[in-house]
């Protein structure tokens, strides 16, 4: 069904306009500030705020709740001959005179980084309305709404308005657990400004504790008047028989009457205030400020003054757009098309919303009670580290003490640094890819810093109950212990992060499944594969894996040519573990990791034992070999002479789930192939015949997009919950963006320019065709089959994104320190213009690097030609199609506190 509803960029920051935007029952934009203010807000200013799972300031909503929730914010205006109207369109009559009517010339929705106005028309009155409402970039837990009123008319304007905020003001479990009985907890307090409500305890029967958090709705004219009359209580605003969309003190402009039963406190809350009669000449207008937030302190009035007036809310969106145009200026993209550039705006931010959000929060994300899980956090900070790899050196260092001694982790990081939760459900399970993401991130900080002396850094271990990759429960370890692995003589243990990568990626690769491949356990990336337990393989981490050992070797080999390494040290235990590198027979593998757990399970003597690095690097080259070269010859599957896939699983029953099957369907997913290749498990000849064959059977017929993986058939109660359900959404068949552009990132790192590119623009093309996606700018979660936009703003794609973009499409990477550059561009990306430039920081300088492509030659027909910085030339001639500038030529040549340019001619290839 096509609709009405579509976008378009205004300017070059990313600012866009939008039309009919009401249509979108589903359409939501995040709202949120780095304080911790989380929040969300539709074309009706309908959504929540909060600031964690325990401090909702409003009516904690998921999507289905946006369309039939009345409790949104408002604002009203009352005239004595035409009554009641929201200036926002949000009224009962306003709704049923307009619902399924062209509404376009009386509303539209502006956004920016990160604002959103509703303009709105009220043609009865001609009031002109402007809502706009933003974070402030500061330390304040708040939401500003700052709202322009203008008679448009030739008339004057007489009318009372009022402010309409709920707040429901406690935890989002209690919207199911003790409404009501929380609801008697609430004490409200009458400030000059506004309305304050504070429970008296926060509310949870596994242990009630002290409250000290307020909820406050504060509100002011331009010049900082406050309200005449407040409506603490919905009971008194919305009258007998009233709503919140059609409130009887505001439809009957009345005053309530109180009698002897009246009380405040312990009753549901709003933020309703009324100001003063206003009587408004043609042309005039009139604004208010409405600041709705979460506090500790007693009230907010002292910060309420840094708003309360027109001046002062200015500057504070001014500084809210710096701060957010700011984060997107540090990995900039220009010279493709404006929609393009602009796209990419919004993608490069959604890292930073995830890091505030985290997987929650967010209408469609209504899982989780916050936090960022393990396998997010590290993947996100592919494109925070690109943006400032100093800043998060202490977050990685801090967060490998998530890691336990039996190779798994901790699966939710709180907020500060090493603080985590065990799981966010409070389950005992392992998702065995959790193991890979941290030495991949790593690795890109090494090659884009030349630090490896985070491998030396020594931090502790996650304790807990769970143990031996949650198949037992350590009975000995109580809570009161803490969440530090102690020694066996009661001493909190550290090893190096080396070690701490090692364990982790080494007990996966020992833990091996009859087939040979790693051991699916409760899940991998796709956590929908979660019941295979027992005899579960995973195939793309089998790839990863062996590739991650691979990469761990070749570190080994960089400290010994670098630093004349001889040994590592490590805990004593550990040795066990090493000898599994030894074995050859899976069995004798898992018999390995047996004795290795039955040596921790009461601790650790935290004795060290120094291994010889050169038989280590060894050992653990031949270990990654081997299961990379296990995918390769025992997992691949040949179609045609042109066509052929990599097996993605085995199930509990021990059968291949991919291949063509008893039923004569053909079964394959696109994660298996995105792995193999990235990994090198696949060959040439595999990549090119997998190419074909997910380009021939996994495009989805109604939108293009590639599929996250074809039908599966009866693979539900022995393989994972996510084949119940439908087909074509989410991890079951729809195109999921994350694994789709870690497939083009995987083409693109094996030289397959051309075939990457192509699902790069499919994802940006299917992402940004407005009437079918319905979605704002920016890249979902997964593209339904319908073609619709599902989950917005957080997800991992927006990072392996701008990952992609830069470090393979325009080719800017470090090379343990040095800077290479070999750019895979396309010709079809010099559609527009003859140069294409982006803008990034390297060796803690910010850098804009510039391709010149004159005669719109294609990858594989240029080469580099000549190179400048800053306008002098530094090679005439390159010869190849790449070049790396070594740190002490980058000291040299780059300029600290500038933006430094460094020019490249693309020429015709020689040879």
């Amino acid at each position: 069904m096509e609709h009405g509803f579509k976008w378009n960029f205004i300017d070059k920051k990313g600012t866009f306009v939008c039309e009919n935007a009401r249509e979108v029952n589903q359409l939501y934009f995040p709202i949120c500030n780095e304080a911790g203010m989380k929040a969300s807000v539709t074309p009706c200013l309908n959504g929540d705020a909060k600031k964690n799972q325990n401090e909702f300031l409003y009516l904690p909503v998921s999507v289905e709740d946006l369309h039939n929730n009345r409790s949104g914010r408002n604002f009203w205006v009352y005239t004595k001959e035409q009554g009641a109207f929201s200036v926002v369109g949000n009224s009962a009559r306003q709704r049923a005179e307009h619902c399924f009517k062209d509404e376009e010339k009386w509303n539209k929705i502006e956004c920016g980084l990160l604002y959103h106005s509703l303009y709105y028309a009220i043609p009865e009155l001609k009031l002109n309305c402007i809502f706009t409402t933003f974070c402030p970039a500061n330390e304040d837990v708040v939401e500003i709404n700052r709202v322009i009123l203008e008679n448009y008319g030739s008339e004057i304007l007489e009318f009372v308005p009022t402010a309409a905020f709920p707040i429901f003001g406690r935890s989002a479990d209690n919207l199911r657990d003790h409404r009501h009985a929380t609801s008697l907890m609430q004490r409200i307090t009458l400030e000059e400004n506004g309305i304050v409500v504070k429970p008296t305890i926060h509310h949870d029967e596994r242990g009630h504790e002290p409250n000290d958090t307020s909820y406050f709705v504060y509100g002011s004219d331009e010049s900082g008047q406050a309200a005449v009359e407040m409506f603490p209580t919905v009971e008194e605003f919305i009258g007998k028989g009233g709503t919140l969309d059609w409130p009887g003190t505001v439809v009957e402009n009345s005053i309530p009457e109180h009698d002897m039963t009246y009380r405040k406190d312990g009753m549901e809350c709003i933020g309703a205030m009324r100001f003063a009669k206003v009587r408004l000449a043609p042309g005039e207008k009139k604004e208010y400020i409405i600041c709705a937030g979460i506090t500790e302190k007693e009230n907010f009035n002292k910060e309420f003054e840094k708003y309360n007036s027109k001046e002062k809310v200015e500057a504070a969106w001014k500084q809210n757009e710096e701060h957010w145009n700011g984060e997107a200026d540090k990995i900039k993209f220009q010279g493709n098309s404006d929609k393009f550039d602009g796209w990419l705006r919004w993608v490069s931010i959604q890292p930073v919303l995830r890091k505030i959000y985290g997987c929650s929060f967010l209408p469609y994300h209504d899982y989780g009670r916050g936090g960022r899980g393990w396998r997010d956090l590290w993947q996100d900070y592919l494109t925070l580290l690109l943006q400032n790899p100093m800043r998060v050196r202490s977050v990685f260092v801090h967060n490998m003490k998530g890691v336990r001694l039996d190779g798994s982790n901790a699966t939710i990081i709180l907020d500060g640094e090493g603080n985590f939760q065990a799981d966010r459900n409070k389950i005992s399970r392992v998702w065995m890819d959790h193991g890979v993401w941290p030495l991949f991130t790593l690795l890109l900080y090494m090659n884009q810093t030349g630090d490896i002396s985070i491998l030396d850094e020594e931090v502790s271990y996650w304790k807990d109950a769970q143990i031996e990759r949650a198949k037992r429960i350590d009975t000995n370890w109580k809570k009161e212990d803490g969440n530090s692995q102690k020694t066996k003589d009661g001493e909190c243990y550290t090893g190096t992060i080396l070690e701490h990568l090692l364990l982790e990626n080494l007990i996966c690769s020992l833990n091996i499944g009859e087939h040979g491949n790693i051991k699916l356990e409760d899940g991998d990336w796709n956590d929908q594969l979660d019941m295979a337990p027992d005899k579960g393989e995973t195939i793309p981490f089998t790839a990863f894996y062996g590739k991650n050992i691979c990469d761990i070797a070749d570190l080994l080999e960089i400290q010994i040519e670098k630093e004349d390494r001889k040994t590592i040290s490590v805990f004593e235990e550990m040795e066990v573990l090493l000898e599994g590198l030894k074995e050859k027979e899976p069995q004798k593998e898992v018999e390995v990791l047996k004795k290795y757990y039955k040596h921790i399970r009461f601790g650790i003597s935290g004795k060290k034992k120094k291994i010889p690095v050169l038989e280590l690097k060894d050992m653990l080259r031949w270990k990654g070999k081997q299961l990379l070269q296990q995918v390769r010859e025992n997992e691949w599957i040949e179609l045609s002479s042109k066509e052929g896939f990599f097996n993605g699983y085995y199930n509990n029953d021990g059968n291949a789930v991919d291949g063509i099957l008893g039923d004569g369907k053909l079964r394959f997913g696109l994660t298996a192939q995105t792995f193999s290749i990235m990994s090198g498990a696949a060959t040439d000849e595999q990549v090119q015949k997998t190419i074909h064959a997910v380009n021939n059977y996994l495009p989805d017929k109604n939108t293009g997009g590639i599929r996250l993986t074809l039908p599966l058939g009866d693979n539900t109660w022995n393989f994972g919950r996510g084949f119940a359900l439908i087909y074509g959404e989410k991890e079951n068949g729809g195109m999921f963006s994350h694994m789709t552009t870690m497939y083009a990132y995987a083409l693109y790192s094996r030289g397959y320019a051309r075939e990457g590119y192509q699902i790069i623009k499919s994802i940006y093309e299917l992402s940004t065709n407005t009437q079918i996606a319905q979605i704002y700018p920016g890249v979902p979660e997964y593209i339904s089959s319908r073609g619709r936009g599902m989950y917005s703003y957080v997800t991992g794609a927006g990072s392996w994104t701008i990952f992609l973009m830069l470090t393979q499409v325009y080719g800017i990477r470090g090379q343990l320190g040095d800077l290479l550059i070999e750019p895979k561009l396309v010709k079809e990306q010099y559609d527009s213009g003859e140069v294409l430039t982006v803008d990034t920081l390297f060796a803690e300088k910010e850098v804009c690097v510039s391709f010149y492509n004159r005669k719109h030659l294609d990858y594989g027909e240029y080469q580099l030609g000549e190179l400048s910085i800053n306008g002098e030339v530094w090679k005439n001639q390159i010869n190849s199609t790449s070049v790396v500038i070594h740190q002490a030529e980058l000291e040299e040549k780059l300029i600290a506190g500038r933006k430094n340019q460094i020019c490249i001619e693309l020429v015709e290839r020689k040879g």
